[in-house]
């Protein structure tokens, strides 16, 4: 009898350990997820400023581009496989671009500078997942760069 009240107190023991923990890496994912966004969102700024540069002309911003590309890349790949999806994922994006817009160029660029060391980081755990990454960035700077100038674009050159 005592046995079967032990084991049965084990189960239960282990049971709650398995649920606290599970509480716990939810809540790390959550945290990852917003960090993701927001440092999304700082590079995002910097990548879309430099395609910008390159429509009005500027040579030689591909591997700038193609870098903090890949580095975005990097963060939302691993929000990803952590389970973040769309709509969520966009929403959040949009959320912390929209927070970010107005921000001074010092905040931004402190931001973006622990971003990029925290995002090298996550690229460079990625293992076999980094050809994911290169290769989504490699493709999403080339359709950056076969874009038409933009009217703005045009208009200073």
């Amino acid at each position: 009898m005592m046995h079967k009240a032990a084991s049965r107190n084990l189960a239960l023991a282990l049971a709650v350990v398995a649920v606290a923990g599970q509480a716990r890496a939810a809540d790390e994912n959550e945290a990852f997820y917003q960090r993701a966004s927001t440092c999304a969102a700082a590079m995002q700024f910097d990548q879309l400023a430099l395609v910008e540069r390159t429509l009005q002309g500027e040579q030689g911003l591909r591997p700038q581009l193609l870098d903090i590309t890949r580095l975005g890349f990097a963060y939302v790949g691993e929000a990803y496989l952590k389970g973040l999806r769309d709509p969520r994922g966009g929403d959040m994006l949009k959320a912390a671009t929209a927070e970010q817009k107005d921000w001074p160029v010092a905040k931004h660029r402190a931001l973006v500078a622990q971003c990029r060391v925290e995002a090298q980081k996550v690229y460079d755990d990625a293992g076999m997942w980094q050809w994911a990454v290169d290769s989504k960035a490699k493709k999403r700077v080339d359709r950056f760069l076969s874009m038409p100038a933009t009217p703005a674009s045009a208009a200073s050159k």
